[in-house]
């Protein structure tokens, strides 16, 4: 019955344009470009049928997006921990190591690449979260971030993991054996690049929206403001710039 009701006011009746519809908690209304509001209601059933098909549609985009940031993440920490050099050290005690030249530099460079991918990922997941245009809003940024916190956390795991298993711990070395150290992101505070990447993402796009509703409702095209037909709006023009022959 909901989905009808959708249907119906989707175009006017009275000239086919596509309408915009609006629902509050205390009803709902249709407006068309040209003859206005032509349908509202004050039913509370009916507007709370919307409301609730409209959260449990946005709730599931945002379970969505988590998931997929979560599985984007685990992805991009296996790639981070074949693109992240080994540290190389030459044994010189017992339980002691020394870098060799240039071989220190290759901590930055771990934790460099880890930042780079986790901006990479950030970046993506916010427009992708983004064109769910009905999950817009503070809602959907909450779950973004804490998704991306989260991804970030896996593919710090994930990483970790597997450059344990690309470079393993050499048990008892020999005095003048060169062995390789896994990398390690160096500090926890790259986790925050990936978060704070969607976050400035997702503002950004929301201060570029013309929209006060983010773009969540159906709103008439520029073209269509006034007449709903930039055709007709075309021939008016027309008809006022060329002089009239008597």
């Amino acid at each position: 019955a909901v989905d009808g009701a959708r249907s119906r006011l989707a175009f006017c009746e009275q000239c086919g344009r596509r309408m915009i519809v609006q629902v509050s908690p205390d009803g709902w209304w249709a407006k068309c470009s040209r003859h206005g509001v032509v349908a509202r209601s004050t039913r509370p059933q009916v507007a709370s049928t919307l409301c609730d098909l409209s959260s449990a549609d946005s709730s599931a985009h945002r379970d969505r997006d988590r998931a997929t940031t979560a599985g984007v993440s685990v992805l991009v920490g296996v790639v981070w921990a074949f693109l992240a050099p080994a540290e190389h050290l030459l044994v010189v005690s017992e339980g002691r190591g020394v870098a060799l030249t240039g071989e220190s530099l290759h901590q930055f460079d771990a934790s460099a690449v880890f930042i780079w991918l986790a901006l990479i990922v950030g970046v993506l997941s916010a427009v992708a979260a983004w064109l769910a245009r009905l999950s817009r809003g503070p809602y959907a940024l909450g779950g973004l971030i804490v998704g991306s916190a989260a991804g970030a956390g896996l593919m710090a795991l994930v990483g970790s993991g597997v450059t344990n298993l690309r470079f393993p711990t050499a048990d008892n070395p020999a005095v003048g054996e060169i062995i390789a150290r896994a990398p390690n992101i160096g500090t926890l505070l790259v986790l925050l690049f990936q978060p704070l990447a969607a976050c400035v993402v997702t503002l950004v796009l929301a201060v570029l929206n013309p929209y006060d509703d983010l773009g969540v409702g159906d709103h008439p095209e520029s073209g269509d403001s006034e007449s709903g037909d930039p055709a007709t709006e075309a021939e008016q023009t027309d008809d006022e710039v060329q002089p009239k022959l008597p």
